[in-house]
């Protein structure tokens, strides 16, 4: 049986330190930035930004991470996050950096912390993917071309509806690996994962009349045709 264990440091993306001698692998270098990002929210700051290099076979890519935390003392739940990887909206600066906005209800803290780190680590996870398929050449994956007008998401479209968006060309591995990470934090299956995903998500599901077992279905697909591969490079 293939671990979870086994997946996370597919393609062997190694990222430096504050040593420079030494390189994380993609693993540690989620569970090394996923910690400043927690120390910065739990120290109460506003606002958290970090820079860091990633290579992998002779590419390198820096990468800027800029953490906006926002009080929203009305929130009914304990917190979201969204994230992006690409042109910068938060400054006027030129460039791509990985975008962060954590929303929280500092009154669900600390019971919700465990939560909040899990999925910390699932968006770093995510979003690494995407920064490697747009900086390094072994992860480039080409955009899917759709006939339709482009609507989601809404701010930044990119598929014509929430399912295409969810089951793209480029998203599924962001997102099965993200999940992957959730489920190990979480000690459970990658299909519970999913599971806890939709819940998380269900108002954006029901909205877009987006079923479930129809993108898990690709999802799981992708992923059995590449857990072989992705332990080998592990």
């Amino acid at each position: 049986m293939i671990k979870l264990k086994h997946i996370i440091n597919e393609l062997g993306i190694q990222m430096t330190s504050k040593d420079p001698k030494h390189k994380q692998t993609r693993d540690e270098y989620v569970l090394i930035v996923s910690r400043d990002i927690v120390n910065a929210f739990k120290s109460g700051k506003a606002r958290y930004r970090d820079t860091f290099d990633m290579y992998l076979d002779g590419e390198d890519a820096e990468v800027e991470l800029d953490v906006k935390f926002v009080k929203r003392p009305n929130q009914e739940y304990a917190f979201s996050i969204a994230a992006g990887y690409g042109p910068r909206t938060f400054s006027k600066r030129a460039g791509e950096a990985l975008e962060v906005v954590v929303e929280y209800n500092e009154r669900e803290f600390p019971s919700a912390m465990s939560a909040f780190v899990s999925e910390i680590k699932e968006m770093l996870e995510h979003e690494f993917e995407h920064v490697g398929q747009d900086n390094f050449d072994s992860m480039y994956i080409v955009s899917n071309r759709y006939d339709q007008p482009l609507a989601y998401p809404e701010d930044s479209p990119q598929a014509p509806t929430h399912y295409l968006y969810l089951t793209s060309n480029k998203e599924v591995p962001a997102y099965v690996k993200g999940l992957i990470k959730r489920a190990r934090v979480n000690k459970t299956t990658l299909v519970q994962a999913m599971e806890d995903y939709y819940n998380d998500y269900q108002a954006t599901f029901d909205l877009y009349k987006t079923d479930l077992n129809s993108v898990k279905s690709v999802w799981m697909s992708w992923w059995n045709a590449n857990k072989d591969t992705l332990k080998k490079t592990a």
